[in-house]
């Protein structure tokens, strides 16, 4: 009997054990697209959502991509890509960009952006190209 009871505690310790397993979570991510002083100018959009294009109408007009979706495992961090660029380079001022990604349709996060080439002095010279790295929850 002394010989058993090792034997069924330690059974009974690892058996009683959790099992460590990766928990795969699906991830949504979409980007809204605010664009000021658009000049009546094509913009071409690519993520891992794929590539689109728009063209901005008005002086303020609003664009939202589609949404990429992922499945991650919790707790870890997964690349979400954008970039945009208009499709002409004939600015006559700067075009102002504001991005807002959302992650699981909350706000994830805002960058705002002036772009437009040469001689113009905006912040951005040809574009947008940003790269994030979300924690999946």
């Amino acid at each position: 009997m002394k010989k058993i009871l090792p034997l069924f505690l330690t059974f009974l310790f690892f058996s009683c054990a959790e099992d460590d397993v990766d928990t795969m979570k699906l991830q949504s991510v979409y980007t809204e697209i605010e664009i000021t002083n658009c000049q009546s100018m094509s913009f071409n959009i690519t993520s891992q959502f794929g590539t689109g294009s728009f063209t901005c109408s008005g002086n303020n007009y609003t664009f939202t991509t589609n949404t990429y979706q992922a499945s991650v495992i919790e707790n870890t961090s997964f690349i979400y890509q954008l970039s945009i660029v208009p499709s002409s380079y004939n600015f006559t001022s700067c075009i102002d960009i504001v991005t807002k990604v959302y992650h699981n349709n909350s706000l994830y996060e805002t960058r705002n952006y002036s772009i437009g080439p040469p001689p113009l002095t905006c912040s951005e010279t040809y574009g947008v190209s940003e790269m994030y790295s979300i924690i999946a929850d």
